[in-house]
């Protein structure tokens, strides 16, 4: 009965560890998503400043070069 209870409490204190590395995981992973969002914000929002910048009409583009 002692080496059952040993055995459980073992069992538990891995799984102590396994859960504290995947917790400390998942933060790692949350920092990255966070900061991949802000720099997926900043560049839409430089894509839409150039696509504002750009000739609104194409008649106002220069014609392509002819071969």
């Amino acid at each position: 009965m002692d080496d059952t209870i040993i055995t459980l409490q073992t069992i538990v204190a891995h799984q102590g560890e396994d859960i504290a590395a995947l917790s400390q995981e998942l933060y790692t992973q949350q920092k990255e998503l966070a900061l991949l969002k802000q720099q997926m914000g900043v560049l839409l929002e430089r894509l839409r400043t150039l696509a504002d910048a750009g000739p609104q009409d194409k008649a106002q583009e220069p014609p392509p070069p002819h071969y």
